[in-house]
C-alpha cells in the first residue's frame, strides 16, 4: 500500500502546488493588480517561480510511486504513452498529456530570454490547458473523488474565475510599462520588471 498513498498523496501536493502556480501565473499578468499593492509583484513572481520546480518534484514522485505499484496498473508505459494504462486510461492519459504540456511550459519559460526571440509567452499560455487536464485527471483517476471533489470544486472555480477576469477586464484597467530601450529589451518583460 505504500507506493499508492505515496502516489496519490503526492498527487494531491501536486496538484495544490499546481494550484498556486496558476494562481500567481495568473496574477501575475492580471489587470486588477495594479489596485492592489500587496504582495509586491517581484514577490508574486518569486512564488510562481519557486511553485515551478515544487510543482515537478511532486508530480514525478507521484508517476515514480504509481508506476512502482504493481496494484496501480499505470506502468511505464502507462506513465509515458497516453492511453497505455490498464487502469481507467483515459485519465491517467489526461495526467500524462498534462505532465508533456507543463514541461513544454516550463522549459520554454526558464529559456525564456535566453534564446533570443524565443517566442515564450503564446506557449506559456498552455499552462491553462494543462491545468484543466491536470484537474480533469485528478477528477477522473482518483479513487477517493468523493472526498476530494470540494478542493477540485474550489480551485476549479477560483482558476476559472481568475482566468475569466484576467480576459474581460478592461484594457484601460491594465498596468502600463515603460519599454525598455532596443538594447535593453528581452521577451521576458515581468522577468525584467522584477529586477528593476
Amino acid at each position: 500500500m505504500l507506493p499508492w498513498i505515496l502516489g496519490r498523496g503526492l498527487g494531491i501536493a501536486g496538484y495544490l502546488s499546481l494550484f498556486g502556480l496558476t494562481a500567481f501565473g495568473l496574477w501575475l499578468r492580471h489587470p486588477w493588480r495594479i489596485r492592489v499593492s500587496k504582495p509586491a509583484p517581484e514577490t508574486v513572481l518569486r512564488v510562481h517561480a519557486v511553485l515551478a520546480p515544487l510543482t515537478l518534484v511532486l508530480i514525478v514522485g507521484h508517476v515514480i510511486a504509481l508506476v512502482l505499484d504493481r496494484y496501480a496498473g499505470v506502468g511505464w508505459l502507462g506513465a509515458v504513452a497516453p492511453g497505455g494504462s490498464s487502469y481507467r486510461p483515459l485519465a491517467v492519459a489526461l495526467g500524462t498529456l498534462s505532465l508533456y504540456f507543463g514541461a513544454i511550459v516550463g522549459a520554454t519559460a526558464a529559456l525564456a530570454g535566453r534564446w533570443g526571440r524565443l517566442p515564450w509567452l503564446p506557449v506559456h499560455r498552455l499552462a491553462s490547458l494543462a491545468f484543466v487536464a491536470v484537474w480533469l485527471h485528478g477528477i477522473l483517476a482518483g479513487s477517493d473523488t468523493k472526498v476530494m471533489l470540494p478542493i477540485y470544486i474550489v480551485t476549479g472555480a477560483l482558476t476559472l474565475a481568475g482566468w475569466m477576469t484576467r480576459r474581460l477586464a478592461k484594457p484601460s484597467l491594465t498596468p502600463h510599462r515603460e519599454r525598455p530601450a532596443a538594447a535593453d529589451r528581452t521577451d521576458v518583460p515581468m522577468l525584467t520588471a522584477g529586477r528593476r
